[in-house]
């Protein structure tokens, strides 16, 4: 019942309110054919359709795959990809094929968006076509108002930057290569260059992965998001992702501050998968590579490249046979040789892959 009101709804107002990590996005005056493909693509998931019968509504795509950093649990450590960052010409091409549809893009991947020189630009031209963006950073990259101008003036929604702590030593134990005082010095530098220009954009999400070495600074970090003037502050749970034995180490002593939860054993308690990706928000990475999220890391499992020269190159992928036969395999519950069938949605308790948001009004918003 809620889903079919929020549909009249929608369509009465043309207004739709979506919600990425818990933060709210709000969309107004859509166009008619945005506001279909939405509608489609929700009637597409809740069906179990094996062809998508519409474009995404969300998309992830990978600015760069290169990264300054080297956190012990980041897929960048362990995998052996070719270097690179995506070129705007191939970022145009796809927005060109399916920004009409498109509402919200994720744009960030395994490595730094911030190595990517056209990333500014790139944001921008998404901007234009009215899609709302998010963007993620170590925050190594603010380092004189030239930079901050071209972030500011790109549109950019919202930007989560990372900071793991409040003291050198506690952010470098997960953060290995990172140097704190140049992300609080650029953090409280673009807050600054921010006010003095009487911007509302991009609202900054400062994010706190919590692990066993910091989680006790919490109350302090959210203090300190207030006092520089951060819109959010966000704690973000771990995933093991590809070093178990390292998580197992990490992992924070209060439950509350954990992705999952637990049984009596204390084994993670299952549930079912009922993720919306393979129909409303696939992955790009920056070669071109599409894959239904970005739990598979482009090396064991593709579903095609989006970079064809023919203009439909995400097109054909997106509505092709490997696409279908993901779908039907996920609707049925056949997942031997997935990712699907150990990531977090499988468990008990995943909403809280972020699990605790507050705004600077230091009331707790979810």
């Amino acid at each position: 019942m809620n889903r079919v009101v929020k549909t009249l709804k929608a369509f009465a107002t043309r207004r739709l309110i979506l919600t990425f990590d818990k933060v709210d996005f709000t969309y107004t005056h859509l166009s008619w054919k945005r506001l279909w493909n939405w509608f489609v693509a929700e009637l597409s998931y809740v069906i179990g359709t094996d062809r998508a019968w519409a474009y995404p509504t969300h998309l992830q795509f990978e600015p760069s795959n290169q990264c300054n950093l080297r956190c012990p649990l980041c897929h960048v450590v362990t995998d052996t990809k070719e270097r690179g960052v995506l070129k705007l010409d191939d970022f145009k091409k796809i927005i060109d094929e399916i920004g009409d549809y498109l509402l919200f893009l994720h744009f960030w991947g395994w490595g730094e968006p911030f190595l990517n020189n056209e990333f500014f630009s790139m944001v921008k031209y998404a901007r234009k076509k009215g899609i709302q963006i998010i963007s993620s950073t170590n925050g190594h990259f603010f380092r004189n108002e030239e930079d901050i101008d071209r972030l500011i003036d790109s549109g950019l929604d919202v930007l989560i930057v990372a900071l793991d702590g409040l003291d050198r030593e506690t952010y470098e134990q997960y953060r290995e290569l990172g140097d704190f005082d140049t992300v609080v010095d650029g953090l409280r530098m673009l807050l600054e260059r921010r006010r003095q220009r009487g911007a509302s954009l991009p609202r900054v999400n400062l994010r706190m992965l919590v692990t066993r070495e910091n989680e006790e600074q919490v109350p302090q970090m959210r203090e300190f998001a207030e006092e520089i003037g951060a819109d959010m502050f966000t704690l973000k749970t771990l995933c093991s992702f590809d070093n178990q034995s390292k998580w197992e180490t990490l992992v924070p002593s209060e439950p509350e501050y954990r992705r999952f939860e637990y049984d009596s054993s204390g084994e993670p308690i299952r549930v079912k998968n009922t993720c919306k990706k393979p129909w409303n928000h696939p992955v790009i990475y920056r070669d071109g590579t599409v894959v239904p999220c970005d739990y598979y890391t482009g090396q064991e499992f593709s579903l095609g490249n989006a970079f064809s020269n023919d203009g439909e190159g995400f097109k054909r992928v997106w509505f092709g046979k490997d696409f279908r036969k993901l779908r039907r395999r996920f609707r049925k519950g056949h997942r031997s040789g997935l990712r699907c069938k150990e990531c977090s949605l499988n468990y008990a308790g995943v909403d809280r892959c972020v699990s605790h948001v507050f705004v600077s009004s230091k009331e707790e918003y979810m």
